[in-house]
């Protein structure tokens, strides 16, 4: 009997204990790994429905907001309109404004229970009808007088907030302009009542929650509590509502609010009143928005620690001798998924994990071989590709002497526009030999036109706007290159129609030709040619933009002056010379 079949059985014996601890790994880890992502889900929807109502509570009431001011105004817009109807149904010469307040029209509109509290009904010199609250603030007075002011320049004004003593409520001020057959004979202005809208808010801000709207300047204009509405102070030093002042958009964020003394992390929700300068703001303090997940955690967490514990305890005295070789080998076999071929793993026992380490030691030799084989094979390759491409496009270019260089340049500006635009990787590629041979097609061209010092006739214009078409057709034969067929083909499409060769317009225009013809076009204004000389940088940026929703994508036409203002793409002063 040969040793090897003498140590056999021992071997197996060996690996039948390692084996019985692996089963209990095994029971371990499933256990483990549920109840960790048991707790993240649960932990991530709990969270996230709270962000959801109080991101839910402040858009309805934006919302809100926003309705009342435009229902309101689409009101006052309808009396106008009743006002340019009662002006033609009156005898020539009568005043509509003053029909309005001898029969005592404002009337109808100013209820008890409506969001108006006072209206004017007035003609260019300011008479007519009129109903306000007695003793009007002076602050009140002013703002009607500024709207009266826009609406007779054929102005909608909507005002600033204001609050009214003698109604007891805040309020806006509104006023549309009474237009007839283009002349604009006064203002219908009315002063909105606010008060639906802070007892909105107040219901929204029970409990723990905290509701309030302020302008971009911090001030609060109204708030669930009572006190805090009549003194209006200064939020400004609040996260949420700084973020809200450099930009108004819905934002939902963790802050702290030191206000009454005490410091208090809040969780809480902007939304932006649209077409104001005020921000809804409801917040509740994180500790108690995320109780239930503070309370969710703690229970798992207690009944996963018993399991562990117990399950520690079973596979401790099994593991020993398996996670060793096993986690060493599994962290060389993550370095070599990610690439690093050289890992090689020392064999530390006799038994099948020892045989399978020396066989892993052999097998990421041979794979770090052939790997820097394929990858030498594969640079060689790109290289002999891209210069191939590159003499092409040179090729190309000589034929007329006004465009040496233009393809390289070309390729180059649109390879710092696709950065811009955050393509991926294999898009870049394709962009770059669709740009470098963009122009292949006029291989196919008469020189005597190519090189033709002035402008084309209209003959030799039909013959040179077949380049794109030709090259399209050159390189079709070649499957490798299908996916760079677009840029070339269609670089002289626009983006509003009208271009050539198919006419394509708008998102039918693939995104390497709209690349690719900003870049073109950039780079026959920046250098000399027969017919122009180089323009300034800046001149070609501003024309260029200008094309933006004619000649180019706009989208595009951002990337572009992104990538010159980043610095992404220059001029080379010879450049202006030699082209």
């Amino acid at each position: 009997m040969s040793d090897d079949t003498a140590t056999l059985p021992r071997r197996r014996a060996r690996l039948l204990w390692t084996l019985l601890g692996a089963m209990v790994v095994v029971g371990l880890v499933p256990l483990v790994v549920s109840h960790y992502f048991l707790i993240r889900i649960n932990r991530d929807s709990l969270e996230t429905l709270e962000r959801k109502y109080l991101t839910r509570s402040a858009g309805g009431i934006a919302t809100d907001i926003q309705n009342l001011l435009t229902n309101n105004t689409q009101q006052l817009m309808k009396i106008a309109g009743n006002v340019r109807a009662l002006k033609r149904a009156l005898p020539a010469g009568s005043d509509p404004f003053m029909y309005a307040a001898q029969t005592g029209m404002i009337a109808d509109y100013i209820t008890p229970d409506g969001d108006l509290l006072g209206m004017r009904i007035l003609n260019r010199d300011g008479k007519g009808a009129e109903a306000k609250p007695a003793q009007l603030d002076a602050a009140v007075a002013q703002e009607l007088d500024l709207a009266l002011q826009a609406a007779l320049k054929g102005q909608v004004y909507t005002g600033t907030f204001q609050y009214v003593t003698a109604a007891n409520q805040p309020a806006v001020v509104i006023a549309v302009p009474v237009v007839d057959d283009g002349t604009n004979l006064g203002a219908v202005e009315a002063i909105v009542s606010l008060r639906r809208i802070s007892e909105r808010i107040r219901d929204e801000g029970k409990g723990d929650v905290t509701a309030f709207v302020v302008n971009r300047g911090g001030k609060v204009l109204l708030h669930s509590e009572a006190a805090v509405e009549v003194q209006h102070p200064d939020f400004s030093y609040l996260k949420i509502v700084q973020e809200f002042s450099k930009a108004p958009v819905r934002l939902t964020i963790p802050y702290d609010d030191t206000r009454g003394g005490e410091r208090t992390t809040m969780l809480g929700t902007v939304a932006p009143v649209p077409g104001r300068d005020w921000g809804v703001v409801v917040q509740k303090p994180e500790k108690l928005a995320y109780a239930s997940v503070s309370k969710m955690v703690r229970a798992t967490i207690t009944w996963i620690s018993i399991a562990l514990a117990v399950a520690i305890l079973a596979a401790i005295l099994f593991a020993s001798g398996i996670a060793r070789p096993v986690r060493e080998l599994a962290e060389r076999t993550r370095e070599m998924a990610n690439g690093n071929y050289h890992q090689r793993v020392e064999p530390k026992t006799h038994n099948e994990i020892g045989e399978l380490a020396e066989n892993f030691n052999a097998m990421s030799g041979a794979i770090e071989s052939a790997v820097e084989q394929l990858r030498k094979a594969a640079h060689e390759n790109h290289l002999l590709f891209i210069n191939a491409v590159r003499m092409l496009a040179a090729a190309i270019d000589a034929k007329d002497p006004y465009t040496r260089g233009h393809s390289e340049r070309v390729a180059r500006y649109s390879i710092a526009i696709g950065k811009n635009l955050a393509l991926s990787e294999q898009d870049m590629r394709n962009l770059r030999i669709s740009a470098l041979l963009h122009d292949v097609g006029k291989i196919g061209i008469d020189d005597r036109i190519l090189r033709k010092p002035g402008a084309l006739s209209d003959d030799e214009f039909e013959v040179m706007k077949g380049h794109p078409a030709k090259g399209a057709a050159i390189m079709s034969g070649v499957a490798q290159l299908i996916d760079i067929i677009p840029g070339m083909k269609y670089h002289h499409e626009k983006w509003s129609g009208g271009g050539y060769p198919d006419g394509l317009t708008a998102e039918e225009i693939p995104m390497q030709a709209r690349i690719v013809a900003i870049a073109d076009t950039f780079d026959a204004m920046t250098t000399n040619r027969p017919y122009q000389k180089a323009m300034e940088l800046n001149y070609v940026v501003e024309k260029i933009k200008s094309f933006a929703g004619t000649r180019f994508d706009p989208h595009v036409v951002d990337a572009f002056a992104n990538a010159v203002k980043r610095g992404d793409i220059t001029i080379d002063e010879q450049v202006r010379g030699a082209a």
